[in-house]
């Protein structure tokens, strides 16, 4: 059933946090490299404090975002020192990385981790190293190119809308209800079709590469996107937790919010790199 008021809550919170980051995505390279400083060190900070719970203090609330999240991104930003070679070897260990996610999520093992080092790495490949890809992409000069990550963030917001609209309005099967009770195939279905249709209209509307392109990048949105979703749900309920953060009133934390967009990221990157 629809909850008019809790989606009147998500609604507002959406379109103030949508403006903020749509006039950091297109105002300077500056404003680009401070939006991806601020996800990667919040998203790290709520992995490590979801993971670490009691145990974290300052050292892993401040110290380890700024080491694991931020560090890589700027050292991108101000130096340029990944190359060809190295750019695809992170590619491919966090893509690696996925699919264990992937693994753990379809054979219902739970995403519990007590070793400190490996959770500082599970944040580094989880969340770090997808950003700093997204910063080659972004502001490396690749031209036209650099516009897919806005598109992706708006196709992921689409299918989250329509999903959750869907889903509230007609959903009765549940899609994966020991990992997210919320979540239906007809709310799955939903935003994956009105994804698809988005992804027709921004082919249109920015005029950029092939409608295949555009249909392929919203199909990635639609299936590894939720994926990427469920698998955040998977570990919040491994640790007992609801929420990532509370940044965004209705939606959670940071990492409630970007957990597809992160998930996708090396996905969508290997598509430009194989495709463009």
């Amino acid at each position: 059933m629809l909850d008019k008021k809790v989606l009147y809550t998500r609604a507002i919170s959406a379109v103030v946090f949508a403006a903020i980051v749509v006039v950091l995505l297109n105002y300077s390279r500056l404003t680009i490299f401070l939006f991806l400083v601020l996800l990667s060190f919040f998203a790290t900070y709520e992995y490590i404090k979801i993971k670490l719970g009691d145990r974290a203090g300052l050292r892993e609330k401040i110290i380890t975002p700024l080491l694991f999240g931020v560090l890589p991104v700027a050292i991108d930003y101000f130096m340029h020192q990944l190359n060809f070679i190295g750019f695809n070897v992170l590619l491919f260990i966090t893509l690696v990385f996925d699919f264990y996610l992937m693994y753990k999520l379809f054979k219902g093992k739970d995403m519990l981790e007590k070793n400190e080092i490996v959770i500082y790495f599970e944040a580094l490949f989880y969340i770090g190293i997808p950003v700093l890809l997204a910063s080659n992409l972004l502001l490396i000069g690749l031209d036209s190119k650099s516009i897919i990550i806005f598109i992706l963030i708006l196709l992921i917001w689409a299918n989250d809308t329509f999903a959750y609209l869907t889903g509230s309005l007609f959903g009765k099967n549940k899609l994966m209800p020991s990992v997210s009770p919320g979540k239906t195939i007809e709310g799955f279905v939903g935003g994956g079709l009105f994804t698809l249709v988005v992804s027709i209209l921004l082919f249109y509307y920015f005029n950029t590469f092939s409608i295949y392109f555009y249909l392929i990048l919203g199909s990635l949105v639609w299936t590894v996107g939720t994926i990427g979703d469920l698998i955040e749900s998977k570990m919040k309920r491994s640790y007992g937790i609801k929420d990532s953060g509370t940044i965004m009133p209705g939606h959670g934390g940071f990492l409630d919010r970007f957990d597809s967009f992160i998930f996708v990221l090396p996905f969508v990157i290997l598509m430009v790199y194989l495709f463009l």
